[in-house]
């Protein structure tokens, strides 16, 4: 043992690289700044939906690892002015009411101490338009399903409906926290409403999760001229029977019979090319939900289960599976493919409707943003040009060059025969002008733009056709769209450089304290 003086010098020895080490960080203020930020309870799972209307309402939920308040500040600016709050606790719902319908607003959710970044989002429109994404079967392949959240919040649109399994076990909540983490840019996007699939097991994760209208089950939402009833089609993962939900479908499509377009947001498909529908696994689904939807015609039917993409036609109603944002793709083989088919990929893909009172369009992509598949119905016997660029956030560094293609479309139901104009602006300066062709109906133009600024910044253009209306069209609200770049400064190695070298210095001098320590004890 070592004497009691020298065993005071090595502790003194010990005291004094405490104290280098402390003198040695970039900064004390930045020390303590740190260990205060261990404490702070950091809101997580931040997400949106609407329990009420979607014009005038929004509902926020989060988590916290410890009990707090639960507060939501909003108002039109990051300054924010008005607040809300809800119950305490680790789950946290605060739903916003009195809104002003078509309008964007800046929020936050915290504890009073410790607030999110600045988000915002848009309230619904009464009756005009409605531009959202149908997706589905996230599951099990994380990497896969995190580059398609990624690409998917690109988009423009105002919610994303979600056609059931989220996750491989619903009663796991680590795989819902994984879901979570892994679709966070798409939630930060888009207000999210989702239907039950058999791998969520009607466990209450999913409803701890989720703040939805009603029961929750199943239930039903109206955006713009759009009436969406979302349905549970697993109710044998509890024992259950389709009959309450049947009296339910049919009162809610009775309330709702004038709107000029009806949705079905379900797990089970009726129809697909798949082994599931050649054993007869959907009898069940035809024969007692299918007769309900033709009889209050409804337009479309949105599914998944069946890992890939298929668009079918059966009386009139269009049926489509959006079946894999992350899921197992499934094999597609001819021999099984029904009369009901029209077109089917296997591809990770998302589909998109932008909808007024008289037309829907409809489109497929995969996640490179080219075109599987695209419809459209025109209840008006015009023709009509839109303009698109599907991804519609940009993201680089500020000297880089981006080349957008900016595609117009005939999706009307005639012929235009006469050159029209497209301007892309940035504010009020006109920065380019291009000669659109005439158009046959289903006939696209593609032109080119390159985008670059020379100096860090937010930057945005409006791309507009036929401004000066030329054409008498179905619709006039998709001849203008609105891109934005985001051209970021290059990161600076200084601070992580030195960080470094501190470290190395550090480590250097603790052996060389250890190694004399060592020494004495041998003397």
């Amino acid at each position: 043992m070592l004497p009691k003086a020298e065993h005071m010098k090595n502790r003194k020895s010990l005291q004094v690289f405490t104290l280098i080490l402390i003198f040695m960080m970039p900064a004390t203020v930045q020390f303590f700044q740190v260990s205060a930020k261990v404490t702070e309870i950091i809101p997580y799972q931040i997400h949106l939906s609407w329990q009420h209307d979607t014009s005038t309402t929004m509902t926020m939920s989060w988590k916290t690892s410890e009990v707090t308040e639960s507060i939501v500040q909003y108002g039109l600016g990051s300054t924010y002015g008005s607040e809300e709050t809800g119950l305490s606790g680790t789950l946290h719902t605060v739903e916003l009411t009195g809104l002003t319908p078509n309008t964007v607003y800046h929020y936050r959710v915290g504890d009073g101490n410790t607030w999110s970044i600045d988000l915002d989002f848009k309230t619904g429109n009464v009756d005009e338009h409605a531009k959202f994404l149908a997706i589905g079967d996230s599951r099990t392949n994380r990497a896969d399903r995190r580059v398609s959240s990624r690409q998917i919040s690109k988009v423009s649109a105002d919610f994303a409906i979600f056609d059931g399994d989220l996750v491989e076990s619903g009663l796991d909540a680590n795989q819902w926290n994984d879901w979570f983490y892994d679709l966070k840019d798409l939630l930060y996007e888009f207000p999210f409403m989702s239907a039950l699939g058999n791998h969520e097991k009607n466990h209450t994760n999913y409803y701890k999760n989720f703040a939805f209208p009603g029961k929750e089950e199943y239930y039903s939402f109206n955006y713009g001229p759009v009436h969406i009833s979302v349905l549970h089609t697993c109710v044998e993962s509890y024992g259950g029977t389709f009959d309450e939900q049947i009296a339910w479908l049919h009162t809610d499509l009775q309330a709702h019979n004038d709107y000029p377009w009806k949705l079905i947001l379900m797990h089970k498909p009726a129809y697909a090319s798949s082994t599931r529908y050649n054993l007869g696994q959907y009898d069940d689904i035809i024969t007692l939900l299918v007769p309900i939807f033709e009889q209050y015609n409804i337009t479309m039917v949105v599914s998944g289960h069946d890992h890939f993409y298929e668009r079918l036609m059966n009386n009139n109603i269009t049926y489509v599976i959006a079946g894999s944002i992350g899921a197992p793709l499934y094999d597609l083989s001819p021999a099984l493919t029904i009369p009901q088919s029209i077109i089917s990929e296997a591809v990770y893909h998302f589909t998109l409707l932008d909808v007024y009172p008289n037309q829907l369009n409809f489109r497929a992509f995969r996640m490179d943003y080219s075109l599987i598949d695209e419809f459209t119905i025109n209840k008006d016997d015009k023709p009509d040009l839109r303009v698109e660029v599907v991804q519609n956030k940009y993201t680089g560094y500020f000297n880089l060059t981006q080349e957008v293609n900016i595609r117009v479309t005939n999706i009307g139901t005639q012929d235009i025969t006469e050159v029209t104009e497209a301007s892309i602006t940035n504010d009020t300066t006109v920065l380019h002008t291009q000669a659109i062709p005439a158009l046959d109906v289903g006939e696209s133009y593609v032109f080119q733009k390159i985008w670059s600024v020379s100096e860090p910044g937010t930057y945005n253009w409006t791309i507009t056709v036929d401004d000066g209306e030329i054409i008498d069209e179905v619709v006039e609200g998709n001849n203008e769209i609105a891109l934005f770049f985001y051209a970021l400064e290059y990161p600076t190695t200084e601070t992580s450089y030195s960080f470094n070298i501190l470290m190395i210095v550090s480590f250097v001098m603790m052996l060389m304290i250890a190694t004399v320590i060592r020494r004495k004890r041998k003397e």
